[in-house]
Formats: structure tokens, C-alpha cells, sequence
């Protein structure tokens, strides 16, 4: 272990053109584990390095990107940089096509337990592609005009019964993108509690003053205009129409 974090610091060149660099005591730090092919103390390493709360993607620095490429492969995705928006919604949908029972000429004919499972399954291959952990779907009866919710406490996602029941078209597309929507709240969520994968900082901020400077803004408290334009609402509400358009349309 290296006694004083700031040898392994990166260092700032002053220059118009500078950014941080990895210095070389910090590089030895991280490559002297990488043969030790154990994920957590690498991971912890490079979060000892960053200081960051939450911390960061483990190669969202370049230098450091450069150092665990060798191994960058086997680690698990949750600690690394996600895909940009645009890269997330294509692979969504594309990993959406390939699940069988979700298109609707096939949901039309699947028992509510397997719907379930399908939606599921949707939750799990967008969770991948975001680089996130997948949230646990569960169900059961709301009011009408409620399709769901994402808790940060219990990191889960419920869906609304009697959306998942009916069968027709419009429902049925309610479902997916309920299912998508939630999801993005759950990777809003990872990123200001646990680690800062998304790749635009711009996002981030925002995303931020909505959590911790004004606070979430519900349709209870505050009116639907106030919940529907707050930054992450707007957010997740773009990604799920997205990405329902790009699966319909493909």
C-alpha cells in the first residue's frame, strides 16, 4: 500500500491545453494488482486514487483506461463508462427484437405470468447496456392512469397489474415503455448514488439539482407541470420514447 494518496495523484499540467494525468507511482499502484486477476481490489484501487464520492467509472480516465486495458474485458460493466445515449437506445432495441414474446403479435397470446417475465427481460438486457444493476420487476393492481414506479430504497421496479393484463396495442406500449422508463430512473439513480457511469457531465449535473438542490419534485406534491419538466422526468421520458420508436420501427 502507498502510505501518501498524493504520489499516486494525478498531477495538473497548467497549460491551455492540460488535463490530469495518471503519475507513474499511481500507475504501478493500479498494474501491480492486475495479475492478481481480483476485480474488487483493482476496482478499489482505482476508486482510492479518484477520491471521488460516488466514484467514478474506473476508465472514464484515459491513463487509467490505458492500464486495465489488458483486463478490461473481464470486468464487470457496472464499473466501467457506459455507452452514450444515442449507443444505448440502438443496442436496446436491438437486444429488445431478440426477445422472444415481446413483439405484440406474440404478447397477445402470453399468460399474465409470462408477460411479466418478458418485461422482465427487458429490464435485464437495458440494465446490461446501461451498465447498471438490473432492478427486480414487481406488480400489482394501481389506480388507472398510474403505470409504475422505480424505489431507490428497495432498488426495484412495480408495474401496474392491469396494464400488463390488457391487451390491447396501446397498452401493450405503455408497457414497454414503463418498463424502459422506470429503468432509466434506476440508471439516474446509480449514477448520483453509487457510480458515475454516464458519460455526459452535463446530464449529471442536472440530474444532481434535481436529486439534492431543489429535490424531487412529485405530481402529488408539487402538480404534474412541476413533476413532468423537472430534468429527470424529461429524461427518462425522451429515453424510453426512444427507444420504444427505434424497437417499433425496426
Amino acid at each position: 500500500m502507498i502510505e501518501n494518496l498524493e504520489d499516486v495523484a494525478v498531477s495538473r499540467d497548467l497549460s491551455e491545453e492540460s488535463r490530469d494525468r495518471l503519475s507513474d507511482t499511481g500507475r504501478k499502484y493500479i498494474e501491480e494488482v492486475i495479475p492478481l486477476h481480483n476485480e474488487q481490489v483493482l476496482v478499489d484501487r482505482i476508486d482510492e486514487i479518484g477520491n471521488s464520492h460516488p466514484p467514478k467509472a474506473i476508465d472514464s480516465d484515459k491513463d487509467i483506461a490505458e492500464a486495465i486495458k489488458p483486463v478490461v474485458e473481464g470486468i464487470n460493466p457496472i464499473y466501467l463508462e457506459a455507452p452514450t445515449d444515442t449507443i444505448q437506445i440502438e443496442r436496446a432495441a436491438e437486444a429488445m427484437e431478440k426477445i422472444e414474446g415481446l413483439s405484440f403479435d406474440e404478447w397477445k397470446d402470453l399468460s399474465f405470468e409470462e408477460r411479466v417475465a418478458t418485461l422482465q427481460q427487458v429490464e435485464d438486457v437495458v440494465a446490461e447496456i446501461a451498465h447498471r444493476p438490473s432492478c427486480n420487476l414487481n406488480v400489482k393492481k394501481m389506480e388507472k392512469g398510474s403505470y409504475g414506479y422505480f424505489s431507490p430504497e428497495k432498488g426495484d421496479i412495480t408495474m401496474n397489474s392491469r396494464y400488463i393484463k390488457s391487451n390491447t396495442y396501446e397498452d401493450y406500449k405503455e408497457c414497454i415503455d414503463t418498463i424502459v422508463h422506470e429503468g432509466r430512473h434506476a440508471y439516474q439513480h446509480y449514477n448520483l448514488t453509487q457510480r458515475e457511469v454516464h458519460p455526459r457531465e452535463g446530464d449529471l449535473t442536472n440530474w444532481k439539482a434535481n436529486e439534492f438542490e431543489y429535490g424531487y419534485q412529485s405530481a402529488q406534491v408539487y402538480g404534474f407541470k412541476a413533476y413532468w419538466l423537472q430534468p429527470q422526468e424529461c429524461d427518462a421520458r425522451a429515453f424510453a420514447e426512444d427507444v420504444l420508436k427505434k424497437y417499433l420501427e425496426d
